[in-house]
């Protein structure tokens, strides 16, 4: 007895002092050594920034200790794959380095912006004539190359020999990563001497582990959901990373404009529930559609011309598909509501023999077996308890009506790192980032 207590004693305190070891690691971080103001080495050698803001906060948040190591891109990219370093500060993704790297959550949305000279004009990309300066190797670098390879870059190793090159205005444009304002913040004026002329694309910066170490990646998601946005914000405020749009600042004054405010909202929130409650009775008396249609569209009502025709192209374009499946789960994320298929942007019918002309089976059956087989590849047939979808004759042309009730759970289209979160607001279907789409769905679906 005494000596299985003695061997159970011994494999809690080895248990205890496992786990104890785990976190009592030190991780190292490889950080970009000149991607200011993200991470840049300052002048006694140390790393500063936004992201280092960020690690150095998640640290705190977790107890897990970190150690910062200064690399260039291509070296975060190499020393993680060999395993020299445990994790990327921050990165975009990238399908080449999916092979081997495994993503986090966002840390920050950005957006790779292209600024050119003030005395250089052009009404699109491809009609520029002159060199842009990038940084080798980068996301941005890797985009140019692949969506407009007859550009003429000015290439660069370092993000460092780039600022310089802008500062003394010694490149006609350059790309360079901003962050997508959020909320009352906007973007920062471009450096003296450019002009934004053009957003490529919007990323989000993640941090990156070896590919395959789930268990690093779970610790930094956790990390993360400690981290409040009011915490992020005075990260951003300290680095002077977005500015902050203080023009309805001075209307907003005094306790009788908050009082104002507050009323106006109130009778805004009583306007819309009467006005939702009296459409949905419309919708589901189904007595006359036109008077329906006549209400044009709103967060209940959306008009699509077709399921496949494209009118501008005057040809079949099965992109629009996608179209009707955002529409859909738009619906289903938040109220519900009605989707025409057949009807154009000003209530006229169009109605869908175009549609059927598309089909094998070209009538009313094949557009509903056509339909009804994307919801169940898009959005899983179980979804269709929350659907009806039918045929009714409007104006003598045929019209598809989906009448979509509330989900019961949150519905995503796409898979892994494509995957889109849609909910209504301002009579579109509007897309949301994943941490927006996370507080999103705390508030409308009660656990």
């Amino acid at each position: 007895m005494t000596k299985k207590i003695i061997h159970t004693s011994i494999l809690i305190f080895y248990i205890i002092l496992t786990a104890s070891n785990a976190y009592s690691k030190t991780y190292k971080i490889g950080c970009v050594e000149d991607y200011y103001p993200y991470s840049n080495i300052d002048n006694n050698g140390q790393l500063q920034g936004i992201i280092i803001d960020w690690w150095n906060l998640w640290s705190l948040k977790t107890g897990v200790d970190i150690e910062f190591v200064p690399l260039d891109i291509q070296g975060c990219l190499e020393q993680a794959k060999n395993g020299k370093i445990d994790i990327i500060a921050g990165v975009f993704y990238s399908d080449d380095w999916a092979e081997y790297l495994s993503f986090s959550e966002p840390l920050i949305r950005m957006q790779a912006v292209l600024f050119l000279k003030n005395t250089i004009k052009a009404d699109s990309i491809p009609n520029i004539e002159n060199k842009i300066a990038i940084v080798e190797n980068s996301s941005s670098y890797l985009y140019l190359v692949e969506n407009y390879p007859h550009i003429e870059l000015n290439t660069f190793k370092s993000y460092a020999l780039l600022f310089n090159a802008i500062y003394l205005n010694n490149v006609d444009g350059f790309i360079y990563d901003i962050p997508k304002p959020l909320g009352n913040y906007k973007p920062l004026t471009p450096p003296s001497g450019y002009y934004q002329f053009e957003l490529l694309f919007t990323e989000r910066l993640r941090s990156a582990v070896k590919k395959g170490n789930n268990e690093l990646l779970n610790l930094i998601t956790a990390g993360t959901a400690k981290i409040t946005d009011e915490e992020l914000f005075e990260i951003a405020d300290k680095w002077k990373l977005l500015k902050k749009d203080r023009t309805a600042l001075w209307w907003g004054l005094g306790i009788g404009g908050i009082l104002l405010l507050i009323i106006a909202f109130l009778f805004f929130r009583l306007t819309r529930y009467k006005r939702k409650r009296k459409l949905m009775a419309d919708i589901e008396s189904k007595t006359d559609w036109q008077v329906i249609i006549s209400k044009g569209e709103n967060d209940l009502i959306e008009f699509k011309s077709s399921l496949r025709w494209d009118y501008k192209l005057s040809k079949m374009n099965k992109i629009l598909e996608s179209v009707i499946v955002k529409t859909i789960s738009a619906f289903l994320n938040t109220e519900g509501g009605m989707l025409f298929i057949g009807v154009d942007d000003d209530g006229n019918a169009l109605g869908l023999d175009y549609d059927y002309s598309c089909l094998s089976k070209k009538n009313s059956d094949g557009f509903l077996l056509t339909l009804t087989n994307l919801v169940n590849q898009k959005l899983g047939k179980d979804i269709h308890k929350f659907i009806t979808i039918s045929i009714i004759s409007l104006n003598e042309k045929d019209v598809c009506i989906v009448n979509v009730e509330k989900s019961d759970r949150p519905i995503f289209i796409g898979k892994s790192e494509n995957e889109k979160f849609y909910i209504r607001a301002s009579a579109s279907s509007q897309p949301l980032a994943m941490q927006e789409a996370y507080n999103y769905i705390n508030s409308h679906w009660e656990k």
